[in-house]
């Protein structure tokens, strides 16, 4: 797939059969956080006793400077979705949604040997803040959280 080499993160709401780059455009990097969910019970003898059920993950991401669309020449430098794409799917999209992320160099691969994870995610969180605005496009700072169902 080398589709997937020029991207970090992918976006489908459907099967899978249709996919939308999101853009790498001023992007900074995207922070995992994992939360385990279960149970810790201290026991009389002063053990800790988890429970636990699963692990999962929060991925964080922003972009400063991006442009509102993604039009080549005077969007993103990638023709991935711009700002107004990433706003769109998040007033489109209340539920789960599919995320192609392209792992890089920190599992200890190439960082565009095209190993890629699928996760289901939701939206969370989302924040635009118009930097400028211009006669073509606008610039934004965007910021948002996607939470691995």
């Amino acid at each position: 797939m080398s589709w997937i080499t020029n991207a970090m993160m992918w976006w489908s709401d459907d099967s899978g059969s249709t996919w939308n780059k999101v853009t790498d455009h001023n992007r900074s990097p995207v922070t995992v956080d994992f939360e385990r969910i279960g149970t810790d019970q201290r026991m009389a003898n002063g053990t800790l006793r988890r429970y636990s059920v699963t692990k999962k993950r929060t991925f964080t991401m922003s972009w400063n400077d991006l442009p509102s669309i993604s039009n080549a020449g005077i969007g993103t430098a990638d023709s991935g979705y711009g700002g107004q794409q990433i706003l769109d799917w998040y007033n489109a999209h209340d539920g789960s949604f599919l995320v192609k992320f392209r792992k890089g160099a920190d599992d200890g691969k190439a960082a565009n040997d095209g190993t890629i994870e699928t996760v289901t995610c939701v939206l969370t969180d989302f924040s635009r803040e118009t930097v400028k605005r211009g006669p073509q496009t606008d610039i934004w700072n965007v910021n948002l959280t996607l939470a691995e169902v």
